[in-house]
């Protein structure tokens, strides 16, 4: 009974990412295209379509996404995902903020403990801009967790509960997300090499083996699909956080409060990296005690010292990523952060606990009070300024009027979006047209005379693909 307790925090978190989405209901750019994902696998009796996809895309492409995310919400009606879009990411967050509490309960033991992880989990800015419109992102860094949290259990207690867990887990993660398949890649890969055993390593390549046999192949359209985003960002690195009329914005011109905050991130990346997680701080002071031996609950836990390794190695990959202009294509810095929370958030936990029994100088309770409010008042900002007043990532009443427009023309729309990322938004929102977009995912070199920056005149492009709305 006592764990009903675990429930009562991400309550309140839930509310807290939830809020901005109440005043603020259409926010969000990938939210059509994850709509539209859903409808397609619904139409097709909650099967994966294999056939090409045609139906008012104007480019013909395969269905290439991981599966399990627009299957899951396939079962439920347009209109009522449409209802629920914005919750549905603070929902799985509330998942991994229960597992924060399951995993702290089950290495400290203490109920109490295992609350205040909770609280630190709930409290990481790095977590709102996520979790604030209809992503997998939430679920797939969940699955993460869930993979790669019992090789560690394993690789110190071999029980075989952990490794059942942490296979069927990485073969799930394939069919889930792939920027934390591709995380987990990273670090399978880093921990096989940092222990000197290739037992990492070979779980992620078994789970990959057993994921294309059980999906007869699937598995393969999802990785050309990711290869092929990477490779158009390769070709245009330089151009991923342009204008796609103005071209390339110089950070003092950059009025999106987003990419002000990206800018940001790649001018001092060490310090704002620590900025989007100030519970990180915690991680480096664990290693420092346990390197100065203050206290045995730095040694005799192996997994702590694991947890805490796994937060260093994703903070110096962020910061190796947003150093390089060049690495841009593998996945913006910050987000490798985001496969951290997990860790941090224990470790943060049983350091502060520590803390609190050695230190005669400074206050633990002080030190966790000003954390949390300085946290929480990030977030509150970021959703004002990022959520609640967003025009440029939101479906508006303006929008709703250009749809209805649409729709009374007698001759058949077939549009070309600028900015590109409202294509999914009109195409959705629209009773008949075609848009110059395909389902396709890594299939933008379809496009590249008109993204990411415009390569000729609109009236060339409207000419080429006969075109009648801009």
């Amino acid at each position: 009974m006592q764990y009903l307790l675990f429930l009562i925090i991400p309550f309140f978190s839930f509310l807290l990412q939830s809020y901005p989405r109440f005043i603020n209901k259409y926010f969000g750019v990938d939210v059509w295209t994850r709509m539209i994902e859903a409808d397609i696998i619904r139409k097709n009796k909650h099967r994966i379509p294999m056939k090409k996809i045609e139906d008012r895309f104007m480019l013909h492409g395969y269905f290439n996404y991981p599966p399990v995310f627009p299957w899951i919400f396939s079962f439920f009606s347009k209109k009522t995902l449409l209802e629920i879009q914005g919750y549905i990411a603070p929902f799985f967050d509330c998942l991994q903020n229960i597992l924060v509490a399951i995993i702290t309960f089950q290495l400290t033991g203490r109920l109490d403990l295992a609350i205040i992880s909770q609280i630190i989990y709930s409290t990481i800015p790095l977590l709102v801009l996520e979790n604030c419109s209809l992503s997998p992102r939430s679920l797939g860094y969940l699955n993460f967790t869930l993979a790669f949290y019992p090789l560690l259990l394993y690789s110190v207690t071999p029980n075989p509960v952990y490794i059942i867990a942490g296979i069927l887990f990485t073969i799930l993660i394939f069919f889930t997300h792939k920027f934390a398949t591709q995380s987990l890649f990273f670090i399978t890969v880093f921990f096989s090499i940092f222990e000197g055993r290739p037992f990492y390593i070979l779980i992620f390549i078994s789970g990959l083996i057993v994921a294309i046999i059980i999906s007869k192949g699937y598995y393969f359209r999802i990785f050309k699909g990711h290869v092929g985003n990477i490779y158009f960002w390769v070709k245009n690195y330089q151009y991923r956080f342009s204008h796609q009329i103005r071209g390339l914005i110089k950070s003092r011109e950059q009025t999106d409060f987003v990419g002000q905050v990206y800018f940001l991130l790649l001018k001092f990346s060490p310090l704002t990296l620590i900025g989007t997680n100030l519970w990180m701080i915690f991680v480096f002071v664990f290693l420092l005690g346990r390197y100065l031996n203050l206290n045995p609950i730095f040694l005799e836990n192996p997994i702590y010292y694991k947890m805490s390794v796994w937060v260093i190695f994703m903070y110096i990959l962020s910061i190796i990523v947003l150093s390089f202009k060049r690495l841009t294509p593998i996945g913006e810095g910050q987000r490798y952060l985001e496969m951290t929370v997990v860790p941090s958030s224990v470790i943060a936990t049983v350091t502060l606990t520590q803390l609190n029994k050695i230190t005669g100088y400074i206050s633990p309770q002080l030190v966790f009070f000003s954390i949390l409010l300085i946290n929480l008042t990030v977030i509150v900002v970021l959703q004002w300024k990022a959520i609640i007043k967003d025009k440029n990532r939101t479906m508006t009443k303006d929008m709703n009027k250009i749809f209805s427009f649409l729709d009374g023309l007698k001759i058949r729309p077939k549009i070309l979006c600028i900015p590109h990322q409202i294509t999914t938004m009109v195409l959705y929102n629209i009773k008949r047209g075609e848009v110059l977009v395909d389902i396709e995912a890594g299939t933008l070199q379809k496009i590249s005379d008109v993204f990411p920056i415009l390569q000729s005149s609109v009236k060339d492009i409207a000419k080429k693909y006969d075109l009648n709305i801009l």
